[in-house]
């Protein structure tokens, strides 16, 4: 083989081993491209660091109770976990959730997972846009406030913690989630769905 193609091969195996170690924090919640980078720069050399943040469990960021005044749920109501990040699908579960378990007859668990580096890396603005959507679509509950949460993690893995956790005897969610994090990252309902142990109501968009 002459040289420059086995060069070329190991630049190329380089990268793509890099690559897969960023593919695989992707999955894990860490979303920003510059992990991509960093991959391929480094290829093998990136694998140990992207295990250890990828094994990382998910964390609760700030949890919010129900706000004083509400009415408490009654004794023996549903408990529902709604997964929340601003896509039209999104909102249509946390619509659905505030009609079919209005908070004075269940009790909601409104969850917003962020990028893992978010939190490390101490992004006030978009933890605070996170903190403002949250507080946004907690008001889509007439009656009563629910209970937010915010996590960083994968959102699928955190929802489900945080479903585990709270109890929760449903979980809602968007079919999909924003931008192409479907496609490149995996599906958090096909994730949700696959390993639920309580039923999921998957949400779409609005008609229209």
């Amino acid at each position: 083989m002459p040289t420059s193609a086995l060069i070329a091969l190991v630049v190329v195996l380089w990268v793509a081993i890099g690559w897969s170690a960023a593919l695989f924090l992707g999955r894990r919640g860490y979303r920003d491209p510059q992990w991509y980078f960093l991959g391929a720069v480094l290829g093998p050399l990136f694998v140990p660091m992207a295990l250890e943040r990828g094994r990382r469990q998910h964390r609760v960021v700030e949890r919010t109770p129900r706000a004083e005044g509400s009415p408490p749920p009654a004794e023996g109501a549903v408990t529902a976990v709604v997964g929340v990040d601003g896509s039209a699908e999104s909102d249509r579960a946390v619509r659905d959730a505030a009609r079919l378990f209005p908070v004075e007859g269940a009790r909601v668990v409104l969850v917003m997972a962020v990028d893992p580096d978010v939190v490390e890396f101490s992004d006030e603005t978009e933890q605070d846009r996170c903190r403002a959507l949250l507080d946004d679509r907690a008001g889509w509950f007439p009656r009563a406030s629910p209970v937010v949460e915010l996590v960083a993690g994968q959102p699928g893995s955190a929802l489900l913690d945080v479903a585990r956790q709270e109890g929760a005897d449903v979980v809602v969610v968007g079919r999909r989630g924003r931008g192409l994090s479907h496609r490149v990252l995996g599906s958090v309902a096909e994730h949700v769905t696959h390993h639920s142990p309580v039923p999921v109501l998957l949400a779409g968009p609005a008609a229209g």
